[in-house]
């Protein structure tokens, strides 16, 4: 069941986006956990947006056949719209949507066939549904939903055809079970999981085709295995996995067909390389890649057809490019690049023949355009 990213409709790419810079803590990977003080937090997906705004409030922009958006309608956006109040926290699916709320439920809406709202259906939403509650992050993949209680305890479900669920099977689940304890973060690719351990240790479960768990082999695993030490955070693409290391090294393995690795070469890995240093944090796009180094600038590397790198062209890159300078937060989506600068404006490029960029049109942009987020 290998995807090509250019012909089928990708996960999200989820949330990297939390607004806090210098530095990375933990549970800022691909995923989306609770902060005391939050900032403005993204999450994108294949053809949709969402926004959470310092006053706690969810906003949507983009597709919406499926109610990922959550608004209790089935029509797109091409501006954001007021979702959920009470929100400090949200990971975006491939057509699902995870809320975690200020008073630590979580909450899901969208598209349910695999299970992956966890509502013990596969019933799709238009309006979110509540899930679990003592809730601390969560992260979405393509079709599966990962959830970090405030016990440190790691519970899954949805689609497992790849073990991406860490149960030790290929059972897909409508409710979500425990895997794992003693989690700090948690981040979803496309069909496989990456998770930061209390003692810094990266683990990875799921497909691994491409060498995306970066264990030096080609072989998938339905139970997590180790794969490095002194890990700070993660982000995990389609199939191409991004490390930050304690030390603000940067690390990349899985799939480089178009650079995204950032390596200088087209060679894909299944063992991490390191590709930059001084970076305070990472997002992983289907095939591209979004870097903020210390100085809160803004670099970027990879597939680049729909100018989702941002630096005014569409020609791919295979090491990264700086485009924007006094950037504090960001997130892919599957073709689109969200970036928040240090006064607390939203920018989008690349993709947005769904409105995913919410800047009222549906035009793709090869250069940062302002959201027009109320």
């Amino acid at each position: 069941m290998k995807k090509s990213f250019l012909t089928t409709s990708l996960p999200i790419m989820i949330l990297l986006a939390t607004g806090m810079l210098p530095g990375c803590k933990k549970g800022n990977g691909n995923n989306g956990s609770a902060q005391e003080n939050p900032k403005i937090e993204m999450a994108g997906s294949y053809g949709y947006t969402l926004i959470l705004k310092p006053d706690k409030t969810l906003w949507a922009t983009g597709a919406n056949s499926l109610g990922q958006l959550g608004d209790g309608t089935k029509i797109g956006k091409s501006t954001p719209v007021q979702v959920m109040n009470d929100v400090v926290a949200v990971a975006a699916g491939n057509n699902h949507t995870l809320i975690l709320k200020t008073d630590k439920t979580l909450w899901a809406t969208g598209y349910n066939a695999f299970g992956q709202l966890g509502d013990g259906t596969k019933i799709d939403k238009s309006t979110p549904v509540q899930v679990m509650a003592n809730v601390a992050a969560v992260a979405a993949g393509l079709y599966h939903t990962m959830i970090l209680k405030t016990d440190k305890t790691l519970w899954s479900t949805g689609y497992n055809y790849f073990g991406q669920l860490g149960d030790g099977t290929y059972v897909d689940k409508s409710t979500p079970v425990q895997v794992m304890i003693d989690v700090a973060a948690i981040t979803a690719g496309d069909t496989y999981t990456l998770i930061l351990k209390t003692d810094n240790t990266l683990w990875a479960v799921g497909e691994n085709a491409y060498g995306q768990l970066g264990d030096g082999t080609a072989v998938g695993k339905t139970t997590a295995v180790q794969v490095m030490t002194n890990v700070a955070t993660m982000a995990a693409a389609g199939t191409h996995t991004l490390i930050l290391r304690m030390d603000k090294t940067l690390w990349a393995t899985g799939t480089n067909s178009y650079g995204q690795l950032g390596d200088g070469t087209t060679i894909g890995r299944n063992t991490l390389v390191q590709v930059m240093t001084d970076v305070a944090a990472v997002a992983a796009g289907g095939v591209h890649t979004l870097v903020i180094k210390m100085d809160k600038t803004l670099w970027a590397v990879g597939y680049n057809n729909f100018g989702q790198l941002g630096d005014s062209t569409t020609i791919n890159k295979i090491t990264p490019v700086q485009v924007m300078t006094g950037v504090t937060g960001i997130a892919a989506g599957t073709y689109h690049t969200l970036v928040v600068r240090a006064d607390k404006t939203v920018w989008a490029a690349g993709r947005n023949s769904e409105g995913q960029l919410g800047d009222g049109t549906t035009i793709h942009r090869i250069k940062f355009v302002q959201m027009k987020l109320p």
